[in-house]
C-alpha cells in the first residue's frame, strides 16, 4: 500500500486505472496493484495428481476401518513426517492418473521396522481352493521376534480400494508356514498381502504382495489396469 496525500493529476479520483487501484483507508487516499490471478491447477499432471491423492485418501480410510493406520503411525516416529503423508509418499506409485490402482505390488498396505522372514512364497495346495504360505527363518535375523504375529489382508480391483482381513488360525513366525483359504465373500479378492506384526512394540513389518490369480508358486507380480487419462 502506497499513501498519497496529494496527486494533483487525478483530483480526487477513486477507483482503478490499468493495474492501479486507487482507494481510501482510514481518511488517507492509498494506492496498491491489482491482485495477480491465481490459475487454477489444470493442467494435465496436475489433475493427474489431484486424482491420485484422492483415491489414497480413500484408501487410508480402508486402511482405517481394518485397523493398519496404527502401523504407519508408529513407523512415522522419529522422521520428519507423519503417518499419513507416508503413507501417501509410499503408494503415489501405485495409482494412474485416473485414480486407479494400475499396479498391485507398488501397494504399500503397512510400513515399518521390523523384517519381512526370507524366502516368502505361495502355492496352491491340492486341496482345493487351500493356499500355502511358506517361509524361511533366518537365524539371528535383525528386527524379527519368533512370537511376531502373521497378518494377511486381501484387496479385490483396480477401481475397489476395499482391505479386507483374512481369517486365518493365528501364525507366528516361528512356525514358518500357513495354510489359508478365501471365503466366499472374498473370491474375487485375488490381491494377497502378507505382513508380520510385533504385539510388544507394534511395530510393523512391510507389506509383501502375491496375486493369487495365477495357479503356480510365485513371489513379487505386477496385475493389468493400466488405463490412463486420455
Amino acid at each position: 500500500m502506497i499513501i498519497k496525500e496529494n496527486y494533483p493529476i487525478l483530483g480526487n479520483y477513486l477507483g482503478a486505472i490499468d493495474d492501479l487501484i486507487f482507494y481510501m483507508y482510514r481518511g488517507r487516499r492509498c494506492i496498491r496493484k491489482k491482485p495477480t490471478k491465481v490459475k487454477p491447477p489444470s493442467s494435465p499432471g496436475q489433475v493427474a495428481q489431484q486424482e491420485r491423492i484422492a483415491s489414497i485418501a480413500i484408501f487410508y480410510q480402508a486402511l482405517k476401518e481394518v485397523g493398519i493406520y496404527p502401523y504407519w503411525q508408529k513407523a512415522a516416529e522419529g522422521k520428519v513426517t507423519n503417518g499419513y503423508n507416508l503413507l501417501v509418499q509410499q503408494n503415489l506409485p501405485a495409482f494412474n492418473s485416473n485414480g486407479m490402482i494400475c499396479d498391485f505390488s507398488k501397494i504399500r498396505l503397512a510400513d515399518g521396522i521390523l523384517t519381512l522372514p526370507d524366502e516368502l512364497r505361495v502355492n496352491e495346495t491340492e486341496e482345493a481352493g487351500v493356499w500355502l504360505l511358506e517361509w524361511t527363518n533366518t537365524p539371528h535375523q535383525v528386527n524379527a521376534r519368533v512370537d511376531d504375529c502373521l497378518k494377511l489382508f486381501v484387496m479385490k480391483d483396480c477401481e475397489t480400494f476395499d482391505v479386507e482381513p483374512l481369517e486365518v488360525a493365528e501364525g507366528r513366525r516361528r512356525d514358518g508356514q500357513v495354510r489359508f483359504r478365501l471365503p466366499a465373500h472374498l473370491q474375487e479378492y485375488p490381491h494377497l498381502y502378507v505382513l508380520f506384526c510385533s504385539h510388544a512394540t507394534g511395530d510393523c513389518s512391510k507389506s509383501k504382495y502375491f496375486n493369487l490369480i495365477k495357479k503356480e508358486s510365485y513371489g513379487y507380480l505386477s496385475v493389468d489396469c493400466h488405463r490412463t487419462a486420455g
